[in-house]
């Protein structure tokens, strides 16, 4: 039996570490938003994980998924604890590492995967965390999916098995800049300024732009 998830737990404690906690509010219309370590733990982000792959496999879809993080210091972690409960709950998991979005959902198609778990927080603030899903590609999740995810992980209605399986996929992201750049090239070579705020694009961004014949000037691309 996993633990049913608490709304608030209190940090540096036995029951922070060893219970999972998820604040009901994070649970949005199109996808999932919490403040880590104060409205979720990763032991909640774990029990999304097994809630996601029971609900996959409610709706009776192949339990195979591709994951994926951004670049916040805390993402990787968020991942791994949600690729725990996914493997808890059956799914065979398609790591593809480090990504933006996009990526994410190219690499679906890419790898003929019907499922996506997107370990990101957009345009939020640091100390955001988040997940966009999906289990019928192109389509992530909406409202009602989203209902139904929440009751599952809220009640602890798990469904675990035993035979969930993990493979990396080392450097995906040089798969979908192919994609991206083996389309015909600029005709006039441009001075473009790539900023990427810091954020994940600056690992990917400037080679794209390189790649299709511009001249890059990078401004904010290291990742922080």
């Amino acid at each position: 039996m996993f633990p049913k998830p608490k709304p608030e737990l209190i940090p540096n404690t036995y029951a922070y570490e060893s219970e999972p906690m998820v604040k009901a509010t994070g649970f949005r219309e199109y996808d999932a938003r919490w403040l880590f370590g104060k409205e979720i733990n990763l032991m909640g982000i774990q029990a999304l994980g097994m809630g996601l792959g029971t609900l996959i496999g409610e709706i009776g879809q192949k339990q195979e998924i591709v994951t994926a993080h951004d670049f916040r210091g805390y993402s990787a972690s968020i991942k791994y604890a949600l690729i725990s409960g996914l493997l808890a709950s059956g799914c065979k998991v398609h790591d593809i590492g480090l990504a933006v979005t996009p990526m994410a959902y190219f690499a679906q198609f890419d790898l003929d995967v019907p499922c996506v778990a997107m370990v990101t927080a957009s345009h939020n603030d640091n100390g955001w965390t988040g997940v966009k899903m999906g289990a019928n590609r192109p389509l992530t999740f909406g409202p009602d999916e989203m209902t139904r995810l929440k009751e599952i992980v809220l009640n602890a209605d798990f469904k675990l098995k035993p035979a969930g399986a993990y493979q990396f996929h080392e450097n995906f992201p040089a798969r979908y800049i192919a994609d991206l750049t083996k389309r015909p090239k600029l005709k006039r070579k441009l001075k473009v300024v790539v900023a990427c705020g810091n954020g994940t694009a600056g690992a990917f961004a400037p080679q794209v732009m390189k790649a299709i014949g511009c001249e890059v000037i990078r401004l904010d691309t290291e990742l922080d």
